[in-house]
């Protein structure tokens, strides 16, 4: 039985203070039957009032539109009665650390993942942006993006951190393997000395890239450290709850990978691959 890390709900017809019941049921049930025993439920932390001006540019400020305190509120009604653990994927922008740190203290959070979505005002995965991989410097797209990486494993701000090469979502041209390798390794020092998590998430094989994040010499690495590994499906929908988990655990026992990790309210769990 596998424990979905990464799952979101904000893909249905409702908003975050107002999922019904049967709405997070059916994420549930999608579980069962993929033998996934219980899910880290997450929303953007950008979605909600209180993280305005804590990510750069219009994209998120347009964003910023729920208070917090009514979808805790939701979550604090259900969270006893299905095998879920309560969280927040909330990005780490450099400048702002600070107000992301007072931001997440407004709620005992079961964890918190930890993402980087944006290199100042670039969305990486942001569909109306992709172009911008075009025109930029991979080199420095990458460098950035596994810079702030180890900037948010050293924070104490977040339990793991999510989809560790996300620029690859594309698809588009990336630096070499010997230019990212010592990137992987710094990264991976920063999780090991921080004791924070990395993610395998299976999002990326519904992308256009048709890879799992992270590429299997990060994992390799990940290995090597003894790190902590969750699982993930980043699912929207409750159809891809649990999704390619088998081709996830291949990778991983490939890579060395031997057990992965569940955060909940009941403490951290390792399940044996």
């Amino acid at each position: 039985m596998w424990f979905d890390q990464h799952v979101h709900m904000e893909h249905g017809p409702y908003t975050p203070l107002e999922y019904p019941r049967a709405w997070v049921e059916k994420f549930i049930q999608v579980a069962q039957l993929r033998r996934v025993s219980g899910l880290g439920i997450v929303e953007h932390g950008y979605r909600f009032l209180e993280s305005a001006g804590l990510l750069p540019g219009v994209w998120s400020e347009k964003r910023c539109v729920y208070p917090l305190e009514g979808y805790t509120q939701f979550l604090d009604e259900i969270r006893h009665d299905y095998p879920i653990a309560v969280g927040l994927e909330m990005d780490y922008v450099p400048a702002n650390r600070t107000g992301i740190r007072d931001y997440l203290r407004r709620y005992p959070w079961d964890f918190v993942l930890g993402s980087i979505h944006f290199i100042d005002e670039f969305g990486l995965d942001v569909s109306e942006m992709k172009d911008q991989y075009q025109t930029r410097d991979p080199e420095q797209i990458w460098s950035t993006y596994y810079q702030y990486s180890i900037e948010a494993a050293s924070s104490g701000l977040f339990q793991a951190i999510t989809h560790p090469d996300l620029p690859k979502i594309y698809g588009f041209s990336k630096p070499s393997d010997d230019f990212l390798q010592p990137w992987y390794r710094r990264f991976v020092e920063a999780l090991a000395d921080n004791q924070v998590a990395l993610e395998i998430n299976t999002a990326g094989l519904r992308r256009p890239v048709k890879e799992i994040y992270p590429h299997p010499r990060l994992l390799q690495e990940a290995a090597k450290a003894h790190l902590r590994i969750t699982l993930a499906s980043d699912a929207h929908e409750p159809e891809n709850v649990g999704l390619f988990f088998a081709e996830a655990q291949q990778l991983a026992k490939e890579c060395g990978i031997k057990a992965v990790n569940a955060f909940s309210a009941d403490g951290i769990k390792s399940i044996a691959l």
